[in-house]
């Protein structure tokens, strides 16, 4: 008996052993890491937060807000016209659609031609604010001596070229001077007409000043600056324009050019490299760069249009882009029917059709 009771002692021994070596401990209770929420999302940009026109129109503070709350986030689409609504219609008919902003030129305005009714410009921009677009005026600003009809300067490409002084805007005595300064007031005429009819205007005077090939641009960055001052003076001082947004397009190396942050909302990049549809990266970053990001940069004349994909991908917020007429804007060498399609119907692509109403 006893040895019998022994050796049952002994079994259930081992297998108390057994059942104690073989039992899986419960898993230890873990605490997740305390994970910190993301940084806010810091604007890249410092944007003037209003015009530089210390009492603009509404409209013009309105179309400024507009630009300024969607720069870096969408691109406002546009092209620039010859005949009256010729490109932005041709878009129309070839994909539905029609682009935010139209380019208009007072090239032909003041000079006295038959042929032409002066104030087609301004009325191209009231019909196209009417339906919700944004007029953008350039001037090829004709010899203002009246002497030739040119505007490039005269070299050996360009015999006929005007050899117009413009250093003699630092003379208010002399013939130029007062040349330049009734072309200012016939054209500050017209731009109160529009003002009159509340129709905002993003104003682009003395483009491409530093290239050199325009009478404005052909005696260096002081008369020019001082051009460009002197018709800001006398376009808001004197005859109280308030519905301008004012462009300088800057050409590479025209630091000495620039007019200054207090005459200056947006600056403009002329590019014109045939079929690169890339997104500028390089100069948009060079151009917030040189002005601190306090002012919107955009691509204010090109000859390819960037690719949307690129413009996204790589993150080149730039306002606007507008192709030139013609060719350039219809011709596959420059830019494809498919490639307008395809940015036309992109969310990032602000088309005509969404726009917003200023009034």
């Amino acid at each position: 008996m006893k040895t019998g009771l022994l050796f049952l002692l002994i079994l259930l021994s081992a297998g108390q052993s057994s059942c104690k070596k073989d039992t899986i401990p419960p898993a230890p209770v873990v605490t997740p890491p305390v994970v910190p929420p993301p940084p806010p999302v810091v604007n890249r940009f410092n944007i003037n937060p209003a015009l530089v026109n210390s009492h603009p129109t509404k409209e013009a503070a309105s179309v400024y807000t507009f630009l300024r709350e969607n720069y870096g986030k969408k691109i406002l689409s546009g092209v620039m016209t010859l005949n009256s609504f010729d490109e932005t219609e041709w878009l129309r008919t070839n994909t539905g659609k029609e682009p935010a902003i139209i380019g208009l030129d007072f090239m032909h305005s003041g000079r006295g031609y038959t042929w032409y009714d002066d104030k087609q410009p301004i009325k191209d921009a009231k019909a196209y604010w009417d339906k919700k677009g944004i007029p953008v005026f350039v001037w090829h600003w004709r010899d203002p001596s009246k002497t030739t009809e040119e505007f490039y300067t005269k070299n050996s490409s360009k015999p006929n070229g005007t050899s117009f002084d413009i250093t003699k805007i630092n003379d208010p005595a002399s013939a130029e001077y007062k040349a330049m300064l009734s072309d200012i007031d016939f054209v500050s005429g017209m731009l109160l007409e529009l003002q009159t009819q509340n129709v905002p205007v993003i104003w682009r005077p003395l483009h491409e000043a530093a290239g050199g090939w325009f009478w404005w641009g052909a005696k260096g960055g002081a008369a020019c600056k001082k051009l460009y001052q002197v018709m800001y003076d006398r376009m808001v001082n004197h005859h109280g324009l308030k519905n301008l947004i004012w462009v300088w397009t800057r050409e590479p190396n025209d630091d000495s050019w620039y007019p200054g942050d207090d005459m200056v909302d947006i600056v403009g990049r002329d590019v014109y490299k045939n079929g690169d549809h890339s997104s500028q990266l390089t100069e948009f970053n060079a151009m917030n760069a040189l002005y601190g990001t306090k002012k919107m940069v955009t691509l204010s004349e090109v000859g390819s249009i960037p690719d949307v994909d690129n413009l996204v991908k790589e993150g080149a917020g730039w306002s606007w882009f507008m192709p030139w007429y013609g060719d350039y804007t219809r011709n596959a060498t420059h830019n494809s029917l498919d490639l307008w399609k395809k940015m036309f119907a992109h969310s990032y692509v602000i088309t005509l059709d969404e726009m917003p109403s200023f009034k």
